[in-house]
């Protein structure tokens, strides 16, 4: 970086400043540090790390399961043994491979490819891996013990019912992915939240690297598709553990609710999968032609529109179970319209290579081209499955096995493995042995085609899926033996791969900063980076900026901003870094960065046993929300370190003044970059932010999003079921009275008010007017959960009478449920205010629960009316 102006007092020198960050972004040693460590790059590796052992487990069960069919009547597995062993398969490769690794990835990369220190929440990122470690070795512990979920990934009722699956097995599957739910969607929070609030300063929209465009893309899809999955896995433990009919016909339920519900997540989740590859190999492919990526705009609009064209062709999952031909062809239109933007991604990469110089054949570029290849095999297949008449001949064949292996194996783990060769050196500092990445690619590259290709013929020949064994004389038998020896030279060249990472990650060659000649910024760190990445917050002037040398000043040789150069002057112990805008990375203001913390490791634990006790009595999960409340106040009070010249929350660390909130650092150039800020203290930006300018702000917005999602599925559900009914009611059920929901709704509207009356005191100085209106607010919605509790005693049905009972039971504590956890974030706030620690200079928390009271009392309001007004059309 280019030596820094001074003005006013001493700038540290570089090597002072190294000192300076590298003590205080150091993770504590020992067994401590391993408990309480938040930094991302920790955090992505552990995700990777501990997802890679999760894909080595599914193909050991792969490989069994291939044994079993290779030919007739074999004693592999038993029967049960078998339909553990395929759903446990579909499982680790869903939900705790592909998802968690390629969100570890971005977790490790996104940060050092926008310039940014650190994600937006590090602790909630750390909880995050905690969630996914413990619900991923429970579900593994089960499986050892004999209950392993059994019913296939996708568990279809009424197979998963009590009736056909009496025993605990279903229960795991269900309270386990819904648990694993909570890691991936806090993972898509962090990821969208840091790529808006966190970019290095002139890294506008257009200057985003394309994968992370891909992975935030992908975050957003998690964000809006993992509600359905959360929703389906609610009904079916209900319904399971308290006895609810959602998915029961005899008692008005519907188990195509049940599909409805989870291809609405399952194909976009297809997606979720694959883009984080195409954003991976499209920027190894620049890299190694030495060519920008042809058609960068079009490239990140089309993968725009697959994102969005992916929610709309769910129902091609379906096309078997009698739904009106009308439908089928819509939405077969729909699944053949999703290959244009496709076809974008492989004329660009095309055109790349074809502009550019020849491509070094490294095994990193060997597995991209690999992927481009089976990608285009794997959706000419999709494009023949989008055809309703043929659909209909190869549905539940293995033939799909073979296409989902092709667009999953060919287009998810080619790339993965290609990104792994090509961020080794980043992530370790040492290279991978390329003899044996050769080896890895060959065998596994065979090994692969061998074993799927052929299921082609398998499938068209008859040969069902999800069978444990077949008749002999079928025709079938050479086919399966020879996709069993695919299968072995497949683990074959994993095993080479294992060997070849545990080898080099110890001894390898030396990698350098940049091996490849890379473009982004994660080749202008050291390998692997510091732990606070950026010794100087570099300054983006292009979409490749290592490439171009464009890092801290423009064309014109403009000097690097004082302000910029002094972020690393924070107080002692403070781990600050930049905050800017969402489109034009304008810089805004400093956020500081909490230090490493056990408590998302405790809150983790505390949720498990929500999630997890659930299996034994639902009586465990009030004991678990309840634990996780507490771990939660523990978590929030945890201040920032009291070091060397910290001051009073809201002012400058330099001199004690107090900026304007929210002031820009912009003198009118559309760069964002500037010297110094107008209406700050010279050479500074503000410590803290309000409104849409603060992190936080997006965070909660992003849980908004989350849970406005889920509202509107429930909504989607309840008059789902109403339609199929000609009495809503069931007869013999009375329709419910108005009265008391109406006025519980209206203290529940009424406690808005006050409280953003508080808000607005709070803003201009005055605590207690925040004290007096937090209060009131608190005891109008204390009066709604009085009436709500009034109303469920007087009910003279229950949730286990029928199907309309689980959906006004559930809705209606549902609705409640969120009027109890704003009564107790609002009365931490209000404590917390009481002490001193919610003034006018630290309010963005308070600000954040403004929105969230805002969203429970208008989610609440939609419920009312779908379950009071919807039961009376």
């Amino acid at each position: 970086m280019g030596r820094a102006r001074t003005r006013g007092a001493r700038m540290m020198s570089p090597d002072e400043r190294h000192e300076r960050l590298s003590r205080i972004w150091a993770p504590p040693p020992g067994i401590l540090g391993f408990f309480t460590a938040v930094n991302h790059r920790v955090v992505g590796m552990r995700f990777m790390l501990t997802a890679f052992g999760f894909f080595l487990a599914a193909g050991v069960i792969a490989v069994l399961m291939r044994l079993q069919v290779s030919l007739p009547f074999l004693g592999v597995l038993s029967p049960e043994a078998y339909n553990q062993a395929f759903t446990m398969h579909g499982s680790t490769m869903m939900f705790l491979f592909v998802i968690p690794f390629l969100e570890g990835l971005g977790i490790y990369l996104v940060p050092l490819m926008i310039g940014a220190r650190e994600m937006a929440f590090p602790r909630l990122n750390a909880f995050g891996y905690w969630v996914f470690l413990i619900a991923g070795v429970a579900l593994y512990v089960a499986y050892l013990a004999g209950y392993g979920p059994d019913s296939g990934w996708y568990n279809y009722p009424p197979l998963t019912g009590r009736g056909f699956r009496p025993g605990a097995n279903i229960d795991v599957w269900v309270t386990l992915i819904t648990f694993l739910e909570v890691s991936a969607l806090v993972a898509a929070v962090e990821i969208v939240a840091t790529v808006f609030k966190h970019r290095a300063p002139g890294m506008t929209l257009n200057r985003i690297p394309v994968f992370v465009w891909a992975i935030l893309i992908t975050s957003l899809m998690i964000i809006f598709a993992m509600p359905a999955l959360i929703l389906t896995s609610l009904m079916l433990g209900l319904d399971r553990i308290v006895g609810t009919h959602f998915f029961d016909v005899a008692a008005g339920g519907d188990p195509f609710l049940w599909q409805h519900l989870f291809w609405f997540f399952g194909h976009p989740d297809v997606y979720i999968m694959l883009l984080p590859g195409v954003g991976a190999v499209s920027m190894m492919i620049p890299a190694f032609v030495r060519r920008p990526l042809a058609g960068y705009l079009l490239f990140v609009v089309s993968m725009l529109v697959v994102g969005v064209l992916s929610f709309g062709v769910w129902v091609h999952h379906m096309y078997t179970v009698g739904l009106a031909m009308v439908g089928l062809n819509f939405f077969a239109a729909a699944s053949m319209l999703i290959t244009i933007p496709s076809a974008i991604w492989i004329f660009s990469w095309i055109l790349t290579t074809w502009k550019g110089s020849m491509p070094a054949l490294n095994t990193a570029m060997l597995f991209a081209l690999g992927f481009v290849i089976m990608f285009i095999l794997g959706g000419i297949t999709g494009i023949m499955i989008s055809a309703v008449p043929f659909n209909w001949q190869i549905h539940d064949t293995q033939f799909i096995v073979a296409h989902f292996h092709y667009t999953m194996v060919g287009g998810v783990v080619l790339p993965i493995f290609a990104s792994i060769y090509y961020w080794f050196p980043k992530f370790t500092g040492r290279m991978l042995d390329e003899r044996l990445g050769r080896w890895h690619f060959w065998l596994f590259l065979i090994g692969f085609n061998v074993t799927f290709l052929l299921m082609h013929l398998t499938g068209i020949e008859g040969m069902p899926r999800r069978v444990y064994t077949y008749l002999p004389g079928l025709g079938w038998e050479w086919l399966n033996v020879v996709s069993t020896v695919g299968a072995f030279i497949m683990g074959i060249g994993t095993l080479v791969f294992v060997w070849n990472v545990f080898r080099s990650w110890r001894g390898g060659p030396v990698a350098g900063p940049d091996p490849w000649g890379g473009r982004s910024l994660e080749w202008a760190t050291a390998s692997p980076p510091e732990n606070y990445n950026f010794l100087d917050i570099p300054v983006v002037r292009g979409l490749e900026p290592v490439r171009d040398g464009r890092i801290e000043g423009d064309e014109s040789g403009a000097p690097r901003p004082v302000w910029l150069d002094r972020l690393g002057e924070a107080p002692e112990g403070w781990r600050d870094a930049i905050v800017t805008g969402a489109v034009t990375a304008e810089p805004q203001g400093r956020a500081v960065f909490p230090t490493p913390s056990p408590w998302p490791f405790w809150s983790a634990m505390a949720l498990s046993v929500a999630f997890i006790g659930a299996m034994w009595t639902p009586w465990l999960v009030p004991v678990g929300l309840a634990l996780t409340f507490a771990c939660l106040v523990g978590w929030h009070m945890q201040e920032l370190p009291a070091g060397e010249g910290a001051r009073k929350v809201g002012t400058s660390p330099r001199d004690g003044t107090s900026p304007r909130d929210g002031a820009s650092p912009r003198d009118g150039r559309t760069d964002g970059i500037s010297d110094s800020p107008p209406g700050s203290p010279p050479d500074t930006l503000p410590w803290r932010l309000t409104g849409f300018r603060s992190p936080i702000t997006w965070g909660v917005l992003l849980l908004v999003a989350i849970e406005t999602t889920l509202l509107l599925l429930f909504v989607v559900s309840y008059f789902y079921l109403r339609l199929g009914h000609e009495t809503w009611p069931p007869a013999g059920t009375p329709v419910p009275s108005l009265l008391m929901p109406t006025v519980g709704q209206l203290l529940l509207m009424a406690s808005l008010v006050p409280a953003w009356l508080g808000f607005r005191g709070l803003r201009n100085g005055r605590v207690r007017h925040f004290l007096v209106g937090v209060a009131t607010g608190l005891g109008l919605a204390a009066g709604y959960l009085v009436l709500k509790a009034l109303e469920f005693a007087g009910k003279d049905y229950r949730w286990d009478t029928h199907a309309y009972g689980s959906l006004d039971w559930t809705m209606g504590g549902y609705a409640a449920l969120h009027v109890v956890i704003l009564v107790l974030a609002a009365s931490t706030f209000w404590v917390r205010a009481l002490r001193g620690r919610v003034h006018r200079e630290r309010r963005t928390g308070a600000g954040a629960l403004l929105i969230y009271w805002a969203f429970v009392v208008a989610g609440s309001l939609l419920f009312w009316a779908t379950q009071y007004l919807g039961a009376r059309w």
